[in-house]
């Protein structure tokens, strides 16, 4: 397998290598603050998968280097499902006129 065979695309934050394997990032490509892999080729060893997720990620920065991007758009922050009922919240802030 070669695992250095990347299509790297930066406005998506996302890179899929030749096998389909797909990673997604947030945050800067050069140091994300989060990192989604998705389902690994069968046959791979827990090393290959690592090196595969390695090589993907240095494929991302490497890419956001030449095209001198500093930083990838933001992705909205996590909102539950409106169906989700209400809880309340613990909160360790004073409530004014307590």
């Amino acid at each position: 397998m070669d695992f250095s065979a990347w299509s790297v695309d930066l406005p998506k934050c996302c890179a899929t290598h030749s096998s389909g394997f797909r990673i997604e990032i947030e945050g800067s490509p050069r140091d994300p603050s989060a990192v989604h892999p998705g389902k690994f080729p069968s046959g791979l060893s827990s090393i290959e998968q690592v090196r595969l997720l390695r090589i993907g990620l240095e494929a991302i920065a490497e890419a956001a280097k030449k095209g001198g991007r500093k930083a990838a758009p933001s992705r909205p922050a996590y909102t539950p499902p409106a169906n989700r009922p209400q809880r309340p919240t613990l909160s360790l802030k004073k409530k004014p006129g307590a």
